[in-house]
């Protein structure tokens, strides 16, 4: 069967353990409802990013591609419904390059919605347990541009392949001093469970 392809972020910034990274790597290797799960760790820049990641889809032709990263802001999982044709941040990625206001394709369209199927998710994540929260859009740094990049590149060659962006949030030792005490954090073993649950809903879809 084809994979399903994991992505997750590199260290950046502030955060010196990046549990995207982490995860993706975990799950390499590994098999999830008869198909093989490949982790792609990916570099936090704009150079970089999408196309290491368009390379991979070239070469393995995933069933499904679930694109990971950090929020720190949240301790929720929050599965993204928009991929936006927009780099706005203030934050430098980690080649030192800033974008503001700047368009990613000024020939694309406004944005993209995510392929994965968010409600289907979010509902199996909350029977689990799990804190979990659909957000409007990935913002304006390397995680929106990533999934803008993807949905536009598999778009223009008719691949009708589910790809989508879920946010995750800091590890516990993640959180900052000044957050401690009402930041939770979710801890390494616990989004690894939450991510399997997402995969085993996209190799149930992908077998019918």
């Amino acid at each position: 069967m084809s994979a399903l392809l994991v992505t997750g972020f590199e260290p950046f910034l502030t955060h010196d353990r990046n549990p995207s990274a982490l995860l993706a790597q975990t799950l390499d290797g590994q098999s999830i409802g008869g198909h093989p799960v490949a982790g792609l760790t990916l570099p936090v820049t704009y150079a970089g990013a999408a196309p290491r990641l368009q390379q991979a889809i070239e070469a393995m032709r995933p069933a499904a591609v679930v694109m990971f990263g950090l929020a720190y802001e949240t301790d929720c999982i929050r599965p993204e419904r928009l991929a936006l044709n927009l780099d706005d941040a203030t934050a430098a990625d980690n080649d030192g390059e800033s974008r503001r206001n700047r368009p990613i394709d000024p020939a694309g369209p406004l944005g993209y919605w995510s392929s994965l199927p968010l409600d289907r998710l979010a509902d199996r994540l909350g029977r689990a347990g799990f804190p979990v929260k659909i957000s409007r859009d990935a913002g304006g740094y390397l995680c929106n541009h990533l999934f803008f990049r993807t949905r536009h590149w598999l778009e223009e060659r008719g691949r009708p392949i589910p790809a989508g962006f879920i946010h995750l949030p800091p590890l516990p030792d993640g959180i900052k001093p000044e957050d401690r005490g009402h930041r939770s954090g979710m801890d390494l073993d616990r989004q690894l469970t939450a991510a399997r649950l997402v995969l085993e809903t996209l190799a149930e879809r992908a077998e019918v």
